[in-house]
């Protein structure tokens, strides 16, 4: 069984959401939100395997949610809503450990498929998200690369290498052994090093200078 979580605003999406789901044997519904300090002490108390997350909240951005999310709760697997198709917003929300993007005129046949695919660990993008998510990368890959860089120890180099994949901060840490707020000083002192202002940035820098290869 498929422990389901939304958090969304609007109540009419949420009601659309539950009735989506409700004649889905193998999902259940374990919780909702409204905001994002509802939602924080919604899973201080609640397991959840996949939670639907608006990426617009009257309280919060729901790219600022995501790493909080992950840190309290490791286990589930993000699903973000939204009714924009901002390659910005896509890009960053990819980069902060989200495992899907789902807009949402979506069918509700696509939603479910979406939430299973995410539920068994396996990414999912919506194909009109995935064709930006392509153009965004391909467009980095045809930049002009930078032909010098500063001078990177081996150990920033791997964590570059491992953040430019879409890893999040923790489980990066988890792979290296080392603590999460290791590799978040590391990542600070790249930023700075390499005259980056975040991680979208230095996703760019690790693709033109082919440190991560798509």
């Amino acid at each position: 069984m498929i422990r389901v979580a939304i958090c969304d605003d609007h109540k009419l999406i949420r009601e659309g959401i539950k009735a989506l789901l409700f004649g889905e044997k193998d999902i259940k519904l374990v919780g909702e939100a409204f905001n994002g300090k509802s939602l924080i002490d919604l899973l201080s108390g609640l397991k959840t395997d996949v939670l639907l997350l608006d990426i617009r909240l009257p309280d919060s951005n729901g790219l600022q949610l995501i790493p909080k999310v992950l840190d309290l709760s490791p286990e589930t697997r993000l699903l973000m809503l939204s009714a924009e198709m901002e390659e910005e917003s896509i890009c960053e929300a990819v980069n902060q450990g989200a495992h899907g993007f789902l807009h949402k005129d979506a069918s509700g046949e696509e939603m479910v498929q979406a939430i299973k695919t995410v539920a068994a660990g396996d990414p999912y993008f919506g194909q009109r998200i995935a064709h930006i998510i392509y153009k965004s990368y391909s467009r980095l890959i045809k930049e002009p690369k930078i032909e010098t860089r500063p001078i990177i120890s081996e150990r920033e180099l791997e964590i570059i290498e491992k953040l430019g994949t879409g890893r999040s901060c923790k489980e990066v840490a988890a792979e290296l052994n080392i603590s999460p707020r290791t590799v978040e000083n590391h990542k600070n002192n790249i930023l700075q090093k390499l005259c980056l202002k975040n991680t979208i940035e230095l996703l760019r820098y690790a693709i033109k200078n082919n440190i991560v290869r798509l």
